[in-house]
């Protein structure tokens, strides 16, 4: 009698070879799992990694109907539905746009069309806040030029000037015209006429948020997953170290870090809107109100999620698990900390402190110590980051020399200020869901 054939395991696709799409591919690649990678850019360094076979794909937010199709094609030649990965919000949208048409092929680790719009949507993120009774800044929801006026004795400064959505900034020439900033600080009502001005060509929508005081080291991230049934099955903290830009920029340097706080409250959030799937939701201390309050939710994976992998908490592994049908793997109780790099960028912004002198450069490196995991190098798998410095390499040459020139001419010169509109950093990659 001939032994029953077992059912092939589902492959997993993941959108966008970025670092949060490298490193799902490598998380579920050192598991054994097929993974099959999306691109619309040739020459990406993730393209190269080993944990997937990438295929050149339509862009969801450039293209959406072309990679509806084109996924389509994909799944119709799979021996069983694929579980599929966003990386960006543009990959939420377009997922929850098709998704009853690509639901025969793929199992979507994505929220429900309600818990999706409630954390995509600022406004209904606060709203949600407010019915858990999770603590949140004070925020105003702007629509129109009218509502300014209509909440000018309201609005408290400083405060934060935000779009509805995160995407709707990065449409089209949308990004050119706010500046190429997520987010935007006020001091003022003068201020805030001026600069919502600017970006109400873009979308007049707009969310305007009390800033919590205090700088990045006072930011604590909850990344956790629940299963298709909205239950808490894993979780673990990290705090940034290094955010660049400062205040409203990505997590340059961020680390894990023990114990469960917030676990509760974020529970209680997600529960509430019946959350299903991979979290990252960012609170910031208080200290007038001492309280973490709530400042965002994040339904997707995020940059440094491969934190969870190195501490035992692996999110992507799970949710793999639960849309492929397997038993999801139990958490680590006890937390190691470790560090995630993003490497590229440490070291432009490490360059660039020698404007300001051999001391921030230092500072820079200390922060940096630890055990270290990376957003590009993995000594596993170490083409994407030899692709990725072949490219960057001219560019870093290019910002060193002009930065020890700059600190030689301060050296002779005792000016140690950085010119107006200098900024010690640049975006050497796609991650429109970080500068999230």
């Amino acid at each position: 009698m001939k032994p029953k054939a077992t059912a092939p395991s589902p492959k997993a696709v993941v959108m966008n070879m970025f670092y949060t799409g490298l490193g799902i591919a490598r998380s579920l690649g050192e598991q054994g799992v097929s993974v099959i990678g999306l691109t619309a850019k040739r020459g990406v360094y993730g393209n190269f990694t080993r944990y997937a076979k990438v295929l050149s794909s339509p862009d969801s937010r450039n293209e959406p109907e072309a990679l509806a199709a084109f996924l389509v094609k994909l799944g119709r030649g799979l021996d069983t539905p694929a579980v599929i990965f966003p990386t960006r919000d543009d990959d939420l949208v377009f997922l929850d746009r098709f998704r009853s048409y690509l639901a025969p092929y793929f199992r979507m680790v994505v929220p429900e069309h309600g818990a999706l719009t409630a954390c995509l949507n600022k406004w209904s993120t606060f709203l949600a806040a407010r019915e858990a009774g999770v603590a949140a800044p004070k925020s105003w929801l702007i629509e129109g030029a009218e509502d300014l006026k209509r909440f000018a004795a309201e609005i408290v400064y400083p405060c934060v000037l935000k779009p509805l959505a995160a995407h709707h900034w990065r449409k089209g020439a949308n990004w050119e015209l706010v500046g190429a900033r997520k987010a935007i600080g006020i001091t003022s009502a003068q201020e805030l006429a001026a600069e919502y001005a600017t970006i109400a060509r873009a979308d007049k929508r707009a969310l305007i948020q009390e800033m919590v005081p205090g700088g990045d080291d006072c930011l604590l991230i909850v990344a956790c997953y629940l299963d298709q049934r909205s239950r808490w099955t894993g979780a673990f903290n990290t705090r940034k170290v290094l955010q660049i830009p400062e205040g409203f920029g990505t997590g340059c340097i961020v680390k894990s870090a023990a114990g469960p706080t917030l676990f509760d409250t974020t529970r209680r959030l997600l529960e509430g809107m019946r959350y299903s799937g991979i979290a990252e939701v960012e609170y910031k201390w208080d200290s007038a109100a001492d309280e973490y309050k709530l400042i965002e939710v994040n339904p997707r994976p995020w940059d440094q999620h491969r934190l969870g992998n190195a501490a035992g908490v692996d999110l992507m592994y799970m949710a793999y698990c639960d849309h492929a049908g397997r038993s999801i793997p139990e958490p680590a109780k006890t937390i190691p900390e470790y560090k995630w790099i993003a490497e590229d960028t440490f070291i432009t912004a490490a360059i660039r402190s020698l404007r300001g002198g051999t001391s921030k450069a230092g500072t820079l490196f200390r922060l940096a110590r630890g055990k270290r995991i990376y957003a590009i190098w993995s000594a596993r798998d170490p083409l994407p980051a030899v692709v990725y410095w072949v490219t960057f390499i001219p560019a870093l040459i290019d910002a060193g020399t002009r930065a020890l020139w700059f600190a030689l001419k301060n050296k002779v010169s005792g000016d140690g200020n950085l010119q107006k509109g200098e900024l010690i950093y640049e975006t050497h990659v796609e991650k429109p869901e970080s500068l999230r």
